[in-house]
Order: structure tokens, then sequence, then C-alpha cells
């Protein structure tokens, strides 16, 4: 199998803990699917497999992907495990998936007519991931490359309120006048949109505005998180303290993906 020409120089962003942690998962069922292509018509039919809890098979033109959406494409070989980040041009039903070509620290990685590549991206909430191979690759007009197009493509469904136990230690930030002021809380429950805050004084009232700041750990690496809330619900505790419910507002994509992934590990693996 033909191994990309420049390696990736480790820069690592949107995709790569969620994508790890949530699409590793469905890569060895998307390569399954991928062989067995004559038992999966391009209708989006599909016989003989079995979805995992979480999990759902759909067509790629049923997800709402936009130009310039990104993908991470990762070179099928034990030799390297490279990813590389390229943007989506378009795409025909049945006919292949157009994207650019892969970077290196400024230079474009060619790659070979038949090379497989794993393929993940991010939608909404949502994780997905195919398995494609090249094409056709060319530099007229600019640098771009056909992939096969899926006939399904895997995806890991987070339903948005699905939250999970946790105890993490957070700073809130509250407008007070023209200054803020800092308070401390606890998480005691996180979902990929609110979280239940707990404090030993009031923080506001429902409707009012916070900032959270917050630290999970994904697979060993610590994401720093920062967001704007709301608090929807206040009520107090057995112990004197409150209890407030938070809506995340405002949140960045790589802050969702992070927090998105933080929770999958979660209800994957409560003990973690």
């Amino acid at each position: 199998m033909a191994i990309m020409m420049c390696m990736l120089v480790s820069t690592q962003s949107r995709f790569d803990v969620l994508m790890d942690k949530g699409t590793g998962m469905m890569d060895r069922q998307e390569s399954k699917a991928s062989t067995a292509g004559s038992r999966v018509g391009h209708d989006g039919g599909e016989s003989g497999t079995t979805e995992q809890p979480g999990e759902r098979a759909v067509r790629l033109d049923e997800i709402k992907l936009a130009i310039g959406d990104a993908f991470q494409i990762q070179a099928q070989t034990e030799q390297t495990e490279a990813r590389y980040y390229v943007k989506l041009i378009g795409y025909l039903r049945g006919k292949s998936v157009l994207v650019t070509m892969p970077e290196a620290d400024g230079a474009i990685c060619y790659v070979r007519e038949g090379q497989a590549f794993v393929v993940r991206f991010f939608s909404g909430k949502n994780a997905y991931a195919f398995t494609a191979n090249v094409l056709r690759s060319s530099s007229i007009p600019f640098p771009h490359m056909h992939l096969g197009y899926p006939p399904l493509v895997r995806g890991l469904i987070i339903r948005v309120g699905e939250r999970v136990p946790v105890r993490i230690i957070c700073a809130i930030i509250l407008p007070e006048g023209t200054r803020t002021v800092t308070a401390a809380g606890l998480l005691t429950n996180l979902s990929v949109s609110g979280a239940m805050v707990s404090s030993k004084t009031r923080l506001g009232s429902k409707g009012d505005p916070l900032l959270i700041k917050f630290r999970v750990d994904i697979r060993e690496i610590e994401f720093v998180m920062s967001t704007d809330a709301t608090i929807r619900s206040v009520s107090q505790d057995t112990s004197g303290g409150f209890l407030h419910g938070v809506e995340f507002a405002g949140m960045t994509n790589d802050a969702a993906i992070a927090l998105t992934a933080f929770v999958y590990q979660k209800l994957a693996d409560p003990s973690r």
C-alpha cells in the first residue's frame, strides 16, 4: 500500500481526540464495509451489518455538510499514524468526494491513486467516519483529489442532553456592575449543552449570564474549557449550598469537540 510522500508535522487540532476516541471504534467496521461493497448498495441499503450502541449508518448526503468543512484523513497503513487535514470541495452521490490535497508544513503531500484512507469528520455534535480510496489527484487548476464515494458513513451519535456524572472543580466569572467577580464551583454533571454547577453561594438568577472555566482529561490530555453560559434553574441542596443548571452558549468548535469527546469517554467508560 502506498504511503504519503511527506509526513505531517504534529499540529493536531480539531479532530484528534474526538476522532481517536469516538470514531476509532468504527474504523474496523468501516474497513469491513469497504471490503463488502457488493453487499451494500449506493441507495443506502445494508445487509449483514450490525450497528453498535450510539452508532448509526447514514448516507453521506444525509449529513449537513458545507463546502469548506474540514476532514481528517489517515493512511491505512501500519507504518504511519500521520493525520492530515483537507477541506471538502463537493461530492456527487455514487461517484466521488472532492477534497483539497493534504499539506504538511506548507508543502503539498502528493498521494497515489488507489491509496486507502480513513476519513473522519465532525458535523453538529456527531462524529463520522468512512474509508475511501483515492480515485484521481490533480494539481490543475489547484491541488485536489477525488475519493471514492462511500456506500455508507458510520456516525457516532451523542444526544445533546445526555449528561454524565462528574466532579470537576470550576471557576465562575460573574458580571457585577462594571467589573467581574470570580467564584468557585463544582460541576456535578455535564453534557455537550450544559452542566449542573454546585456552589456555596448563589451565583445568580434564572436568565443571568456567566462564564465557566474548567478542565477535562481526555486520553491523558488536559483540555482547558472556557465558555459562556446562562443560568436556567436554581435550587438549594440539602447541605445549604446551591445547584445551578446552566446552558452553554457560544462554545468554539474546538471546545465543542473536546467536550463531546469527554462526554463520550465517560459514557463508554464511567470509571475514567
